[in-house]
């Protein structure tokens, strides 16, 4: 399983994440904070998470395609 810590900052940032997303709609894509998965090609899910603070992203495959590992960069939360 593939996972990273993202943080989405404000609504924008959550639908250019979904907009992200949808380009790999059969990717198995969650989205865990606290004690909630979501699917991450979900707006209104996400929306619906705590998003002040960082959340995980899981990917059951073990490898995803390089291609979205360059795209989920933009949206990675680094730790100071």
């Amino acid at each position: 399983m593939y996972q990273k810590k993202i943080f989405l900052k404000d609504l924008d940032h959550v639908r250019h994440f979904v907009e992200m997303t949808t380009k790999y709609d059969r990717l198995k894509i969650n989205l865990v904070s606290d004690i909630y998965t979501i699917d991450a090609h979900s707006i209104i899910g996400i929306v619906s998470l705590d998003i002040t603070k960082p959340i995980i992203l899981e990917v059951p495959d073990e490898e995803p395609p390089t291609e979205f590992l360059e795209d989920i960069e933009n949206f990675a939360f680094e730790e100071k």
